[in-house]
């Protein structure tokens, strides 16, 4: 009897340990997705901005051509890009927040997400 109950513990401290060890691979397993998608994401923002910094001289340029005038003519990108930034602020929820939520819970619970297809 004392051999069985020495038996039960024993398996259930094994049982508790692989437990633990599991749950320490799924954590490692999202927090280096989460670093590869911030890392890949930081990278691709920053060539995107060069791009579009670049761009966006040349639209000035070109426009300035088209004005006879530079100043006129990077106005006339800010312009857009005011644009832009009011339009992304009214459609923001629609555009940004919810996409990212689902995306962070695809990430963070993939079991769920994949019940869901």
């Amino acid at each position: 009897m004392v051999d069985d109950l020495n038996n039960i513990k024993k398996d259930i401290r094994e049982y508790i340990e692989v437990r633990l060890d599991l749950l320490r691979l799924h954590t490692a397993e999202h927090i280096s997705r989460l670093f590869s998608n911030a890392v890949s994401a930081a990278v691709i923002g920053y060539l995107l901005l060069i791009i579009l910094l670049f761009i966006s001289f040349a639209g000035g340029y070109f426009f300035g051509s088209l004005l006879h005038s530079n100043e006129l003519g990077f106005l006339c990108v800010a312009g857009f890009y005011t644009v832009v930034l009011v339009i992304f602020l009214v459609f923001r929820k629609q555009v940004v927040d919810r996409p990212v939520i689902k995306a962070l819970m695809r990430l963070f619970f993939p079991k769920f997400s994949d019940d869901e297809k």
